[in-house]
């Protein structure tokens, strides 16, 4: 069917877990078009998401149309939730389906692997299982985490083709700009001393919304500032009279005590006196400003501003190594799907196989042959084709104070050279303080870290808790029950692996699932940590933020050698350029 408007009316939602309700009496419209949906990590954006789809039912408050009546298409936040239609999607070759492989350069064998793809490829697929369902409303749940610049592009020109409603839950500023026509602001106000969830509708794409909000935030801010001041000077004036007529009551009282008692004109007089003091003018005056002062702190009260976020120090005690060298490997060939390094020689810069006999030249990638004068026949073709299938590195060394950006295009072996880099400091002896956290989370990651969080002592859980609110979290939440979304997460993980005083920090991809004040917060707090970092990321302004100075990238090796094969790293080998 074709709809020209989904509205949510008088939503309220409370977790099976939690005592209070995540959000309440929540209206939103979204019409044709694109819609962002930003907000804080936890707040309820993907809540919202599963009530309009009908998979999650609210406390009260109704969905029109009704979500059974829809064909709704969905992209997860997660790239371990394998699309329902993938499939159908795989044995599709409609000229629709067909455009939508085109457009967002989806490999014909994705769907048959789909567990062997880079985050970026199967996020990818996500969305081209999701566009060709052909829906009446399109729902996707941060559809840039994991991806490129290149393949950011391609979801941006496909998104933009789709002519129904679009919901997209991101905190990609660029990506917003280029797509969204409103935005949809989950906010957390303070309002009569407490944190309430607000959602506001807001024209433009982020940067002019965000300029709205800013500007309302702005007028709140000064509209609490006057009201304070109106309610303390009003305070004060109450406080004055109230001393001026203590004083006029002490004075009469001295008058009266000194006065000749058969002095009646002085006694009606001073009477007179009491009488204006407190029953007339004087008195009035008084009252008429002390309800000025209780309506100013009325208003004070009721004036809505942003609930106050957090930043600092989450780092407990923690020092780098004292060793000059925590991780070395030599020269030569990871092999995708593989943990070791297939080593070069020192002088010839050749990797041999002992396997093979094939020998690989570690500045190209290519394979050469044997190191004997033997015929190259079908057993070494598929060598050379093994060693194409691969990562090449220099020597690398990493130090107790070194700061590694690792960047690239998806499939080029990032994730593959860190699993290698975590397998070295795993078999160091002593062993090496480490925290390192994956490019995607699991609901068991979730159950474990809330186990870990409980089986804390009260002194520790405190200080987890107190790490956790200066990466802009909600600390009450998370103990409310439930399961933290995925950003919340990937802060719990941080603070509970900061309290074991690691000397190397290893994240991949950290900013996929966290809003945008978050990443400032993780920025910070990297920024401040005195050990090793490496991180993989495609945010430069992140890497910049949280002080990375040194930067390996992964290239396709056709890009480096001249080759015309083209493909992606996982078809025709990468080097790691330094």
């Amino acid at each position: 069917m074709s709809i020209s408007t989904l509205t949510l009316t008088h939503i309220t939602y409370t977790p099976p877990e939690a005592a209070e309700p995540l959000f309440e009496d929540v209206s939103v419209t979204f019409p044709r078009g694109w819609t962002a949906v930003l907000g804080d990590n936890g707040i309820g954006k993907t809540t919202l998401l599963r009530i309009a789809m009908g998979t999650l039912r609210p406390d009260s408050g109704s969905t029109a149309p009704s979500p059974a009546t829809l064909i709704i298409g969905y992209c997860p936040q997660n790239t371990d939730e394998r699309p329902d239609n993938l499939e159908d999607f795989a044995a599709d070759w409609s000229p629709e389906t067909m455009r939508i492989r085109r457009d967002l350069d989806i490999g014909d064998d994705w769907p048959w692997r789909y567990e062997e793809l880079s985050g970026g490829e199967a996020k990818r697929l996500q969305i081209a299982c999701a566009l060709a369902t052909r829906p009446d409303v399109l729902m996707l749940d941060e559809p840039t985490n994991h991806v490129d610049e290149a393949t950011n592009g391609r979801i941006v020109a496909a998104l933009r083709d789709f002519t129904g409603i679009g919901i997209v839950v991101s905190h990609d500023v660029g990506f917003i700009d280029a797509l969204a026509e409103r935005c949809v602001f989950f906010e957390r106000d303070h309002v009569r001393g407490r944190n309430v969830t607000a959602v506001r509708t807001r024209p433009g794409n982020y940067r002019q919304a965000a300029a709205s909000a800013e500007h309302d935030r702005r007028s709140s801010d000064a509209a609490l500032h006057q009201a304070r001041h109106e309610a303390a000077r009003l305070e004060a004036v109450t406080a004055r009279r109230r001393h001026e007529a203590a004083l006029a009551s002490t004075r009469a009282h001295a008058v009266g005590a000194a006065m000749n008692r058969k002095d009646h004109d002085a006694r009606n007089l001073l009477k007179l006196h009491k009488s204006l003091s407190t029953d007339g003018s004087a008195g009035a005056a008084s009252a008429r400003i002390a309800a000025q002062r209780d309506a100013a702190k009325r208003r004070t009260a009721s004036i809505v501003t942003a609930a106050k976020r957090y930043d600092g120090d989450i780092w407990m005690d923690a020092e780098a190594s004292h060793r000059t060298e925590l991780i070395h490997l030599d020269a030569g060939v990871i092999r995708y799907g593989s943990d070791s390094v297939v080593a070069a020689g020192a002088a010839s810069g050749m990797a041999t196989d002992a396997a093979t006999g094939m020998t690989t030249d570690a500045a190209t990638g290519v394979a050469t042959g044997p190191a004997s004068d033997s015929p190259v026949d079908a057993a070494m073709d598929t060598a050379v084709d093994a060693a194409m299938m691969g990562l090449t590195i220099p020597e690398l060394s990493v130090g107790p104070h070194d700061r590694i950006g690792l960047i690239g295009d998806n499939g080029t072996g990032k994730s593959t050279l860190c699993r290698i880099l975590l397998s070295r400091l795993r078999a160091a002896q002593p062993a090496i303080p480490t925290l390192s956290i994956a490019q995607n989370t699991t609901d068991a990651n979730a159950r474990e870290a809330m186990r870990e969080l409980a089986s804390l002592s009260a002194a520790d859980r405190s200080a987890v808790l107190s790490a956790y609110a200066q990466l802009n979290a909600d600390p009450d939440r998370l103990l409310a029950g439930g399961s933290p979304s995925p950003g919340e997460l990937r802060k719990l993980l941080l603070c509970l692996g900061a309290r074991r005083h690691p000397h190397l920090i290893m994240l991949d991809e950290p900013t996929n699932h966290l809003d945008l004040h978050s990443r400032q917060a993780l920025a910070r707090a990297l920024a401040a940590f005195p050990g090793t970092v490496i991180v993989v990321s495609h945010d430069r302004a992140f890497l910049r933020d949280a002080g990375i100075s040194t930067f390996w990238r992964c290239e396709p090796r056709a890009a480096v050698i001249g080759d015309d094969s083209g493909g992606s790293g996982s078809g025709s080998g990468t080097i790691l350029r330094l």
